[in-house]
This record gives C-alpha cells, structure tokens and sequence, in this order.
C-alpha cells in the first residue's frame, strides 16, 4: 500500500523546516524567517502560491477580501517525537562531558524556538503536594528528556548534574534559577555563594554544566504551578545535592526516572557479544528487527495473524543492546516504550516497576493484542464485562463498579498472551511489590498508542508513550491519518502536505471519493493544531465574523474562522463544495435547511413573494411565515470543541455563534469553496454570491472582509 511506502509527510515536512531553520546559524534568532514561507509554497507543486491563489478565482461581485495571514514566524510548532528526532541529530555519536559551547547554544536556541502543543504534554502532568515530580517523555542513550511538574513555590536541592549537560524549557508558569559556587575554602568551608539568580517565562530556555556552577530550580510562584522540559545529556541516574550553610554534599540517587533494577534481565544479557550474536541467530530465536518485518507479513494470513505472531513472540529474544536502548522505567506510572508505529500495528515494550499496574480497560471492539513477559512477573485480572463496557472502547473504567471474574500470573515461561475483540476488560501489572521490576512487549492491531481511562471521580486521563530517537534499521512508518485513536500533534504547514497527500494518493489507489473524504474525517478528528500558532492568524471583527486563508490547492481549501459574541451566517450553501469543519475553540450552533422552492411551480413561488411583501408592507409582520415556505429548517444542533462535522456539497445551513465569548473554527472545501449560494428568509431571495478576490488586504487593514 502507498501509505506503508511513503514516509510520513508531516515528519518529513516539520524536520525540513526545522534543518533550515536553524542550521543555517548557531545564533537562532529568526528560525522561520523565510524558511517558512519557502516551505509552504515550494513543498508542493500542487499548492499553489499567493498569487496564483489570486487570479485562480473568479472575481465578480467583490465585496470583501479574504486575509492572508502574515507567513513570517519566529516559532517551530512540532511535538515530542520531532523534538526527540532533532536531538537525535545533534547529539549522535561520542558525547563530551559536558557539551562544547556552540552545540550548547545551538540547542538552547533550538529549545526555545520549539513550541509544543499543551494538549500533548499536558498528558504527562502529574502534581502532587510534598514536591516535583518528573516524568519520562523521550529516551535516547545519548540524552533523557523529562517532564517537571512544580507546584506552587516548589523548589528542588541545590544540587550537580554528573558532568552532564542539562537544558530546561519552561512550557508553563515561570521557573526559578539559583546558581551558587563552592566557597574558596572548598566542601565544608562555608556557606556556598550565590553567583545570580534568574526567573524564565513560558517558552524560553537555558543551559547549565557544572563548569557553570551548581544550582536549585523551582516555582517562585504561589498562585500558580509550572511545567518546564529537560534534557539530560548523557543520561544520569545520580548527583550530588548541597546543602547551602555548610556546602557539605551528598550523593544521592534520582530514582527510577530512566534506569531501574536489572537484577531480573534476560539471561541474554549475561552473554558476551559473540555469544549474544550466535544466539539471536539461532533458528529458535530472532532479533527485534526480525520480529518487526514479520510481523507485517504474518498479519495478512487468514486467521490474522493469531497463531503466527504469537509463534514470533515465543523466539524474540533482546540483545544487550536493546536492552540498555529501550527498557526505561517511570517513577509515577510504568512506561509504554513506542517501538514502532504502522498503519496496521504497533509495538510497546511496557517497563514496570514494582507495584505499577494499569487501571482495568479494554483494547476496542476491533483490536487484537499479544504480549509476552520478557523479564519479572505481571499479574493478569479478568473482570466480567456488561453490554454497557463493550461500547466504551480503548477506555479504563472504575474498578468500584467491576467484579473480578479471575486471575493469573504470567512470568517468562508462561506462553505469548492473546487478547481478542470480544475479551473482557482486564488490568495488568506487576506482581512484585518491593523490589523487582518486570518488562513485556506488546504487539497491537490495529495500532494502539496512549491508553485512556476514567478515574473514580470522572476524570479523564491518559497513559501517553516515550517517544524514542533511536529505532531499529527495519521500520515502517505510514499516513499518519490512519492510526486509531491517535491524537496527530502538528502544524498547519504540515497538516496541509497531510491533505494533499490524502487526496492525491487517494486518487493514485483509484479509492472512490467516499473513502477519501472518510480519511479526510478521519484526519480532521485527530489532527490537533497548537492554538498559539492558529491564534496567531486569527482576527476579529466588531461587525461580523471573519475567514483567514491558510491554504489551498487545486483540490481544497483551508479557512481559518473567526467569530465573536453572537455573529452567524446567513442560510447558505457552498455550490458543489464539500465541507469539514472542526471547533477550535468556543461553541457553534449550526443549522440545516432544505430549499422547498425548487418543488413549488411558479405561481406558487409568486404567490410566496406577494404575502411576504404585503406583510412587510402592512406592518403584520417580516413575511417569515411565507418566506419559510422555501426554506425549512430540519435539524439543528450545537458544536462543542474538538467536534468535526462533515457537510455533503449540497448542504444548506447557516452557523452561529453561541458561546458568549469569541469562537474559532477551522473550515475545509473540497473542491476550493469560490462561490455561494445565500438564501433570504425574509424575502424568500436568493443571491449568488463569489468569493471576493480582488487586491487583497493586508492583517492590519480591517475595513473589508469577506464574511458570507
């Protein structure tokens, strides 16, 4: 299939952007100045530029322009993985101790440019009272990237960092530095000496080794809390903490934030190398590579892959190598380790430190799930299952509210698990509650990637994956739009070479348009826009809503709208164009109507006309009553955020703005929307109306906008 050969067009598309960002100079000033403006209209030869997008309307009945949005930017809008790539990149091979100070600057300057969607790393937030906590998000042996959580006035140790590097970008609130230095009598002579002191702001960033000195960090706010990212290079697991009076140190271990007890390995791992080589090429046995190519292929056999996959998992056996590479343990929740990520399935390797389980949940009505045990003992409990818990798909539920059908124990000789469609919700976890961790990989059909539950309190909350910036040589990566309950955290740059995608390749595979417009749905639903950067393009108007163009093709468009308290559209339709459109943010109310007019002989229409303009001529009334002879409501209803609706091209509806404050919506036509059709309750008229396209304002310029 061409989604499993292509390389998935929003990675390719941020980390292009993201090279010439900021490669170009060690000093990132302006990351997006040009770059970005090349990048949305030279990516594509289907896209059209700005000018092209000019003149390929027609332009009778100009009334007012779209906006173009300003194209010049200082920010990178991306997401963890591409974070955990780019670092990837720059920290690759022997890493000095600590880092040389052009590749410090460079990746302080990369850190604050980046900007990462709050909905995403609001998944990995964890708060309690008594201190911080810290939350594995990216791994890599030569770099650990974490999340910290900092509640009101909250305040770290002073403390070391190994010789290693350590970058901090604050996500939220503001973050408290405090750096000191050693008296000149040394450890034990005196108090430590403040060298200065520094509070950082939401997306800046700063670097500290401890050629730099030692310091504290934490939230001096006693209102608010903070997020900040740090990124470890390399890795460590323990450091000295000082104490400011005497500067007398102590050292002391970071827990299991990215290392835990590996007393209960494999035995593999005992092996020397070219030992661990004869093993994994052993007929009974295969490396992590093999088992990914032959997973795919064995998916396509006639009982999908059941018996086969769980035969692969019997012979995997990890070399030492992938050991130290992808088994990490958190210190809140246990980790899911995102091995690899298709079209068709992904693979986890789940890390469990002692006592970690998963809340009770079930997989989906459609997913199949093996895993095997690869080192410690997991505890399996079966719960009985009700018709109202096979709708609630991919979502934990209150264990209050089950009843524990059986269990079992499930170490490394226990055979491969499978898990079907109709299994019953079930909780896993770790059987020891001491010492011993345990690890398990995971193999899921369709993909599965962040586990979803309901607490006891009806909350929701997520168990999201560490993303990784090294996998093995053998992957393959696909349309993002097709995974399952997966959230796409991107940007609209790369959203629209998505789109182009879709419905180019679509019509490549010779797909019908309502398979194309179903993945169109499917993509709209998942993709999530960092609202910092659509806010960015928005503008309102006292008077009416308005439209930002953001894009457009030969084969869509995408329009950015903006409304403030109460503003609608009149009834209208989109002359043959099909449409998508997604809450940012706010409430809609939309309405559908049918046009009766076309049944009603023309004496009919007349005589429809004549009592209207009597009615308004006597002062009874507007004419409504008869002018809703041609027009009739027949459904109505309300667009939370985050909701995506689908309008057939020949849809009629107006939308209105009901959520007592501004609201922003993001619009796809299919075929580009260049015309509209507006109809008149009031007269019972119809006008038609194009899309306006002459000389097009600028953003400041708020006297014309084009607000059918």
């Amino acid at each position: 299939m061409w989604c499993l050969k292509m390389r998935s067009a929003l990675e390719l598309n941020r980390l292009d952007l993201l090279r010439r960002a900021y490669k170009q100079t060690s000093r990132l000033r302006h990351p997006m100045r040009g770059a970005m403006s090349a990048g949305i209209r030279k990516k594509s030869t289907r896209r059209l530029s700005t000018a092209q997008a000019q003149s390929s309307i027609e332009t009778k009945h100009l009334q007012h322009p779209i906006l173009f949005p300003k194209e010049e930017r200082e920010s990178v809008f991306t997401d963890f993985g591409t974070l955990v790539a780019e670092l990837r990149k720059e920290l690759q091979g022997n890493i000095t101790k600590p880092q040389d100070p052009a590749t410090a600057e460079r990746i302080t300057n990369l850190l604050s440019s980046f900007r990462l969607n709050p909905k995403e790393w609001g998944q990995y937030t964890h708060f309690i009272g008594n201190r911080y906590t810290r939350t594995l998000v990216g791994f890599d042996p030569n770099f650990a990237v974490l999340l910290l959580c900092w509640e009101r006035g909250q305040m770290s140790p002073i403390h070391s960092h190994a010789s290693s590097s350590c970058w901090v970008k604050v996500l939220d609130g503001q973050l408290q530095e405090t750096i000191y230095e050693m008296p000149p009598e040394g450890e034990g002579g005196g108090a430590l000496r403040l060298v200065s002191e520094a509070v950082y702001n939401p997306n800046e960033a700063t670097y500290i080794d401890d050629s730099h000195g030692i310091h504290k960090m934490g939230n001096p706010r006693s209102d608010t809390p903070c997020v900040s990212l740090h990124i470890y290079s390399p890795p460590y697991s323990q450091c000295y903490v000082f104490d400011r009076v005497t500067s007398m140190r102590k050292l002391v271990s970071l827990g299991t934030v990215y290392q835990g007890k590996r007393s209960n390995t494999p035995a593999v791992e005992d092996h020397h190398e070219e030992d661990t080589h004869n093993i994994l090429n052993n007929v009974d046995k295969i490396s992590l590579d093999t088992f990914v190519e032959r997973v795919n292929l064995e998916l396509d056999s006639a009982d999908g892959g059941e018996r086969a996959i769980g035969a692969l998992l019997e012979k995997l056996v990890l070399s030492p190598d992938e050991w130290e590479r992808f088994v990490n343990f958190g210190e809140r929740n246990y980790t899911r380790n995102l091995l690899l990520l298709s079209e068709r399935f992904s693979v986890m390797l789940l890390c469990w430190n002692p006592g970690q389980s998963t809340p009770p949940h079930r997989h989906g009505e459609d997913r199949h799930s093996w895993f095997k045990v690869l080192s410690g003992e997991l505890k399996m409990v079966h719960f009985k299952d009700d018709e109202e818990m096979r709708l609630k798909q991919c979502s934990g539920l209150d264990q209050v509210d089950l009843q524990v059908e059986s269990s079992e124990v499930i170490d490394v000789h226990s055979p491969v698990i499978y898990e079907g469609p109709d299994d019953a919700s079930h909780q896993l976890g770790n059987r020891c509650d001491d010492s011993e961790t345990a690890v398990s990989l995971h193999v899921y059909s369709p993909p599965y990637l962040q586990l979803t539950y309901e607490c006891s309190n009806g909350e929701e909350k997520k168990i999201p994956v560490v993303h990784y910036g090294q996998m093995f040589s053998q992957i393959i990566e696909s349309y993002p739009g097709e995974w399952r309950g997966g959230e796409i955290f991107s940007n609209l740059s790369a959203f629209q070479s998505l789109l182009d995608d879709v419905f180019i390749k679509g019509e490549e595979k010779g797909d019908d348009e309502a398979t194309i417009h179903e993945r169109i749905t499917n993509l709209m639903s998942q993709i999530q826009i960092n609202p910092e950067e659509w806010r960015m393009h928005a503008r309102l108007h006292p008077e009416h809503f308005t439209r930002v163009l953001i894009g457009q093709s030969e084969k869509w468009m995408l329009i950015l709208t903006c409304w403030d308290k109460d503003q609608g559209t009149p009834i209208h339709d989109h002359q043959g164009s099909f449409n998508w459109i997604k809450i940012l943010d706010g409430q809609l109310l939309e309405e559908n109507y049918v046009c009766n007019a076309t049944k009603m002989t023309p004496a009919e229409q007349a005589e429809c006309e004549e009592q209207t303009q009597k009615a308004k001529a006597s002062g009874r009334g507007d004419g409504r009553q008869y002018a809703e002879r041609c027009v009739q409501l027949v459904r109505s209803g309300v667009l939370p955020p985050d909701s995506v609706t689908y309008l057939n091209r020949d849809i009629i509806h107006r939308i209105r703005n009901v959520s007592g404050r501004p609201a922003f919506s993001l619009h796809l036509y299919a075929p580009p929307y260049v015309k509209a059709r507006a109809y008149d309750v009031v007269s019972g008229g119809t006008e038609l109306v194009f899309l306006p396209q002459e000389k097009l304002k600028s953003a400041t310029d708020s006297e014309s906008f084009w607000h059918i």
